[in-house]
């Protein structure tokens, strides 16, 4: 985040699987309620899998424009 705005209450991670299925997964929401917080866990990644992640910010109801996205395999361990 460049600059930290009044209008953010949070943010929302989205991410999906990538690989090992024939299609892309449906996007899995995490959030992050706390604007300030630089980093977050997603427990619930398989092993050795491709997944897309990025990042939404919101403010009650609305939603602003989605980061670029990025793709990250997880370690098979």
């Amino acid at each position: 985040v460049d600059r930290q705005s009044q209008f953010i209450q949070g943010y929302r991670v989205l991410y999906r699987q990538m690989s090992g299925l024939s299609s892309p997964g449906a996007w899995q929401t995490q959030d992050v309620k706390v604007p300030s917080e630089r980093s977050m866990v997603l427990s619930a990644l398989k092993k050795g899998i491709v997944y897309e992640i990025k990042v939404r910010p919101y403010f009650n109801e609305f939603q602003g424009m989605d980061s670029e996205s990025r793709t990250a395999r997880t370690t098979e361990e």
